[in-house]
């Protein structure tokens, strides 16, 4: 967790720190996410995959708010279904630096657990709608239910 918080910070630390117009980053999108999951129910870390669709508006000239809908699948977890509002601020001409927040359900073993995840990430243009990204989340869940996950993803931007 430690080591993808310093990724991100390196990813942006070559960006020039100059708000960009957020308009460039306005909506539609699409993506999938590779990553790295830890929970507590288990005890493992497993690989998980996902997909995702949402969509960004600007919020004046140097921010932009958004919502994100996901499934996320992995070894030990039948799936995760979430959506999440994020907001951020561009940097540099190519990155967003955002917070995500929203509801998410998870089931394991036909059982179906409610929670809240929260997020950290960073997206960086590839092309003119192409983007990829690094995003680490942690989700709270019913019984005492914890889960990490650190994601690498890749999408399209319409």
């Amino acid at each position: 967790m430690i080591v993808s918080a310093a990724a991100l910070a390196a990813a942006f630390v070559a960006t020039p720190a100059v708000a960009q117009d957020a308009a460039s980053f306005e909506g539609a999108r699409v993506g999938a996410t590779l990553g790295l999951a830890d929970d507590d129910l288990f005890g493992t870390e497993e690989f998980t995959y996902g997909a995702e669709v949402g969509y960004d508006f600007a919020a004046g000239d140097k921010a932009i708010v958004g919502f994100t809908a996901e499934l996320q699948k992995s070894d030990d977890i039948d799936r995760e279904l979430a959506i999440s509002a994020r907001a951020g601020v561009p940097v540099g001409s190519s990155a967003l630096l955002y917070g995500t927040v929203g509801y998410t359900n998870l089931e394991v073993l036909d059982i179906k657990l409610d929670g809240v995840k929260f997020g950290v990430g960073g997206e960086i243009k590839l092309g003119t709608n192409g983007y990829a990204k690094l995003e680490q989340r942690y989700a709270d869940y019913e019984l005492d239910v914890h889960y990490w996950q650190t994601l690498i993803g890749a999408g399209f931007r319409f």
